[in-house]
């Protein structure tokens, strides 16, 4: 992941490190197959820099970006999702179990979401045909880039962190209160991974300390992925399962409470600041990085 260096004014330092994403992800789809996660990995990166630069851009234009990025967003979640899944099911039963019910279960999934497992696919085949949920997710992106020359980023100010960083951990904060369930707790790892993302676009504001609560948000947001991965598959299973599911899995505490547990335990810490002591401290590393630019 690229960084906003020193010498860079801030709008057009963003502007290049959210082109360098999109031009990623376009690479990922049209040089080689098989990278549909690392697609969908470069368009969340590009995404956290929109979120950073929000304030400063038009309402029309950012209408058009987060358009996009919702259908791209949507396109490689498809592709990816069945991979996701099918890695949690092989994590959790890597030989057959020995219940029949269970096991028939297990191999039910794995059949399904193999069939639909597209993160592997080729934009084009070697007859000469072209995939076209690639081709419409490589015009999306194609499209977004195209969009990205026209930011109106020079007038971005330079004397303080961008206004959007503030928007993202005061909405993480927000979220972190209201997890307990799977639709609200994808929200939340979203946003978790979007600041994430954003303090390392900032990194060099002040290495050691960015660095060290990028690391501390990571973990937690580790540990609530997996909870995700976890209930998802829990409730694949009990699905496939029917009544008998109960009889068949074991226990485990309420999906509230695994939540509760990892917000506790490792998200709260990392959101300790309020968004007023957060920013401000932002400000000072900020002030003191530029002024070091400037006497040079």
């Amino acid at each position: 992941m690229s960084t906003l260096r020193r010498q860079d004014p801030t709008g057009p330092g963003l502007k290049r490190i959210a082109c360098a994403q999109v031009e990623s992800a376009i690479r990922c789809l049209t040089r080689e197959a098989g990278q549909a996660v690392s697609a969908a990995y470069a368009i969340d990166q590009a995404q956290a820099v929109l979120s950073l630069i929000e304030p400063e851009l038009p309402r029309h234009a950012l209408r058009k970006e987060r358009a996009i990025l919702t259908r791209l967003t949507s396109g490689l979640a498809e592709m990816t999702e069945p991979t996701r899944l099918l890695e949690q099911l092989d994590k959790e039963y890597k030989k057959s179990p020995s219940d029949s019910d269970l096991a028939s279960a297990v191999k039910s999934l794995r059949k399904r979401w193999s069939s639909r497992d597209h993160a592997s696919a080729a934009m084009s085949s070697k007859a000469g045909s072209f995939n076209p949920a690639i081709y419409r997710l490589v015009a999306d992106m194609a499209e977004l880039r195209g969009h990205l020359d026209h930011w109106p980023v020079d007038g971005v100010p330079d004397d303080a962190p961008p206004r959007g960083l503030r928007r993202t951990y005061t909405k993480a904060r927000r979220l972190a209160h209201e997890s307990g369930t799977v639709d609200s707790l994808s929200p939340l790892v979203r946003v978790l991974n979007e600041l994430t993302v954003q303090l390392s676009v900032l990194n060099k504001a002040c290495p050691t300390m960015l660095k060290a609560h990028r690391k501390l948000l990571s973990r937690g947001t580790d540990a609530l992925t997996e909870v995700l991965k976890d209930e998802q598959l829990n409730v694949a299973l009990r699905a496939e399962l029917g009544k008998g599911a109960s009889k068949v899995l074991p226990d485990q505490a309420s999906l509230a409470d695994r939540v509760a547990s990892v917000i506790t335990g490792e998200i709260e810490p990392a959101l300790a600041e309020s968004p007023a002591a957060f920013t401000n401290r932002l400000k000072a590393y900020w002030s003191a990085w530029r002024g070091e630019a400037s006497e040079r």
